[in-house]
């Protein structure tokens, strides 16, 4: 559409309403509670009859309508895409003098209300991110900032406000966005949106904002820590009581304080960390509190809410440890005075690793006996959960050539009890081997502990073929018993070596012939 073309449109527009088709300020405004009013305001836009102080105000009126039957900003954004056709630099001053209104808008939502943000402040922050690309170059820093500054004033309330969410936002302007975000952590805001505001800075931000967020989240899991930050919780939490017109007993505002304290540590910060665990302070942070052992004077209470702040750090840690951390992880996951979930997750780590250097640490506890009568105490379910632990770590960790050692070393004392699960565990390692041992675990089947054969039975279902099959059978009339917990609750139950071996080759011409179809 030509320039004349657009004038008698507008003209049209306007009804002819005064000679030259005058349009002024308060045609603008009244234009937004008509029905043809977007219309004729985005004609005003696209026409340079129109001073730009008018095309401007008619630009933000489109913001500013109150319509549920227009889409507003699909209308903005084709008007300025028109016109930017015909006039790059009429687009630039019309937006350039949108950034002033926007930015005001936008600075009324620093107060944050408990109904949700106003439909007008939302509105503005979507216009104001849509129009970015179209602002003069020494304007869309404002807009960027002013737009992640509404966001960050209250993260959870208003990340997924509009038509654009924070995320989004961020992963469009890239690193400048991301580094807004960085002001926008505090120990007070919710676990969830600090959570999310580190992912977003994790995936988009430059190295620097990266080395701002982790700093930023150490010293907000360090404030954490302070009495302080207990007596704000306690505040909240007994100005809650007293609205709702509970009695605010003071020993439970303690008790619930402390505990939403622990919440804010193990379900918002400490899991933040982990979009910045490649950060050293992070990672640093991280290890020291996994380190942090109780006391022995420790109360109970205190005892497991530390216990429960060092596994989450070490599931933190995941995918940010290296080779240097290795000893520091083992001697967690070896010490027998950590609880089994710190252990679990310190064996984790040592995974992450890929080191072969920890398998001479991880022997003890695969040759540890567990079970080895009809009743097991506590402590030799203990050290069979951690001969099952260490034992896949093993072969995760040593490959196709551990298979042979690592079958040796099975403790395989009168008794020995090994669970269905724990074979299952070692078949499915070696199954994920590449490339696939084969004809080392086949080996396994002629061997005179029956936990052997079931596990090369087990890996031959998931790995094995047709020719594996006369080999497999052989064992089908195999009537050495199995031992251990879980067998007769199998479906059907197992009780001998044969049955393993009779479903392993059900389950391997099963898998066989899906794999043909």
């Amino acid at each position: 559409m030509g320039r004349t073309t657009k004038i008698i449109a507008l003209c049209y527009a306007a009804l002819l309403l005064a000679p030259g088709c005058k349009v002024d300020s308060d045609d603008v405004q009244f234009w937004k509670e008509t029905v043809k009013g977007p219309t004729r305001l985005a004609a005003v836009i696209g026409s340079d009859r129109y001073e730009p102080e008018l095309r401007t105000e008619a630009a933000l009126a489109i913001v500013e309508m109150d319509r549920s039957d227009v889409d507003a900003l699909a209308l903005l954004k084709k008007s300025l895409d028109d016109l930017r056709t015909d006039d790059p630099g009429a687009t630039e001053t019309i937006v350039g003098g949108m950034v002033p209104r926007l930015e005001a808008l936008l600075a009324a939502g620093s107060e944050v209300s408990r109904s949700g943000p106003d439909p007008i402040q939302v509105r503005a922050k979507d216009a104001a991110y849509m129009v970015i690309p179209y602002a003069p170059e020494e304007n869309r820093e404002e807009l960027i900032r002013s737009v992640l500054r509404w966001y960050s004033a209250d993260f959870e309330g208003r990340s997924l406000a509009g038509d654009y969410s924070a995320e989004q936002v961020t992963r469009a302007l890239g690193a400048k966005a991301a580094s807004q975000l960085v002001g926008a952590l505090d120990a007070k805001m919710t676990p969830a949106a600090m959570i999310k505001i580190a992912e977003i800075i994790g995936d988009n931000g430059d190295t620097k904002t990266k080395k701002r967020a982790a700093d930023r989240l150490v010293t907000i899991e360090k404030e954490m820590e302070k009495p302080a930050f207990v007596k704000w919780l306690a505040d909240e939490i007994r100005a809650s009581l007293k609205a709702s017109g509970e009695p605010a007993d003071e020993a439970r505002i303690s008790s619930l304080a402390v505990f939403n304290r622990e919440n804010y540590i193990n379900q918002g910060v400490l899991p933040a960390m982990r979009h910045l665990g490649d950060q050293e302070v992070v990672a640093a942070r991280l290890l020291r509190i996994a380190d942090t052992k109780p006391g022995a004077n420790d109360t109970k209470a205190w005892v497991e809410r530390l216990n429960a702040r060092r596994a989450t750090a070490l599931k933190a840690l995941e995918g940010h440890v290296t080779r240097r951390h290795l000893n520091r992880l083992l001697a967690i996951a070896l010490d027998s005075d950590n609880t089994i979930e710190v252990r679990d997750y310190a064996f984790d780590r040592v995974g992450d690793i890929h080191s072969r250097s920890a398998i001479p640490r991880l022997w003890p506890l695969v040759q540890r006996v567990g079970c080895a009568a009809a009743s097991c105490t506590a402590s030799d379910k203990l050290d069979k959960r951690l001969r099952w632990r260490a034992g896949e770590l093993v072969l995760s960790l040593g490959g196709p050539s551990m298979i042979e050692q690592f079958s040796a070393r099975l403790p395989k004392v009168a008794g020995i009890q090994y669970e269905p699960e724990e074979l299952e565990g070692y078949a499915t390692r070696m199954s994920q081997m590449t490339p696939p041992p084969t004809s080392t675990v086949i080996k396994l089947l002629d061997s005179q502990e029956w936990w052997n054969r079931v596990v090369a039975l087990r890996y031959l279902e998931r790995r094995g073929g047709d020719s594996d099959v006369p080999a497999m059978k052989r064992l089908m009339s195999d009537e050495v018993g199995v031992a251990g917990q879980g067998w007769s609750e199998l479906n059907p139950p197992v009780k001998k070596v044969g049955q393993v071996a009779e479903a392993a080759i059900k389950a391997l011409r099963s898998r066989e012939q899906g794999d043909q179809e």
